[in-house]
């Protein structure tokens, strides 16, 4: 709770650490391995590709107490403090402007109190937080989406080429239409999934429709506003040259897009 309160107040700066090298879209492969001490806890393991990484004040941390690498039964989570002795962080750098990186806890000793939930029982406590996580990742590449299609629109309306407004092309204009359709079907996805989410149902077929939707959709808005504008929208630094970066990555990070068709195929089908 004090973290928790620290961090809404934007006092304190909070990571997730789920992702290990050898355990990604599948929790059950996660290796890092928290062991009973006489102090309580010692915490040994890699994670990567951890957001916030060099920045967070605390991170939760998912990690094995009973059981071998593949099962589902023996995770647990744990808030580990930053800095501590036997954390080391390694930021590097991707195609999108994210603070990101790799944490190793080397015998890292954890009080009691630093378990979060009940031990064995970590695994559905992350799960939960990754349905938050994904819902705010959909919103964001609505985000996204929104301001590529109004510098799309800009542009067009502004650009002039074989004598007239690029606006009065057709298939540019057919091109503005359908972005706009699938921006407005991403936020009503996100909208939904944020209701249910809210209202504590089991909202995982919402969250999934809206980030796979949402996230997949700005991908191609950022991708046409790129065309759109030629030159300029590969050009380094321009608008919608970041956007097609930040866009990108969003497809990738809290659960693939190919994770959200599985999750929508084992609940529809079976």
């Amino acid at each position: 709770r004090r973290r928790l309160a620290a961090a809404a107040r934007g006092e304190a700066v909070a990571a997730f650490a789920l992702t290990e090298p050898g355990a990604g879209s599948s929790l059950t492969e996660v290796a890092t391995r928290a062991t009973r001490s006489a102090g309580g806890w010692r915490l040994d393991g890699h994670k990567t590709f951890i957001s916030n990484a060099g920045l967070a004040n605390f991170y939760t941390v998912l990690a094995r107490t009973s059981g071998e690498p593949g099962t589902a039964e023996g995770l647990s989570m744990f808030a580990v403090e930053a800095p501590c002795r036997g954390l080391s962080i390694e930021p590097f750098e991707v195609i999108a402007p994210h603070p990101i990186g790799e944490l190793r806890f080397d015998g890292v000793e954890l009080e009691p109190a630093a378990l979060l939930g009940e031990v064995d029982h970590g695994l559905a406590l992350a799960l939960g937080t990754l349905a938050r996580f994904r819902t705010t990742v959909a919103a964001a590449a609505n985000g996204f989406a929104r301001r590529a299609l109004d510098e799309s629109i800009a542009h067009l309306k502004a650009r002039r080429q074989f004598g007239r407004p690029l606006a009065a092309n057709q298939g540019l204009r057919f091109d503005v239409a359908q972005m706009d359709v699938r921006l407005r079907a991403s936020q009503l996805l996100v909208e939904e999934a944020a209701a249910a989410v809210d209202a504590g149902a089991d909202a995982g077929l919402e969250v999934a429709r809206a980030k796979l939707h949402a996230t997949e959709s700005a991908s191609w808005i950022c991708d046409r506003a790129v065309q759109h504008l030629g030159g300029l929208g590969v050009r380094r630094g321009s608008v919608v040259e970041r956007l097609f970066r930040e866009t990108r990555a969003l497809r990738i990070y809290e659960g693939t897009s190919e994770i959200q068709k599985s999750i929508l195929a084992k609940q529809l089908l079976g």
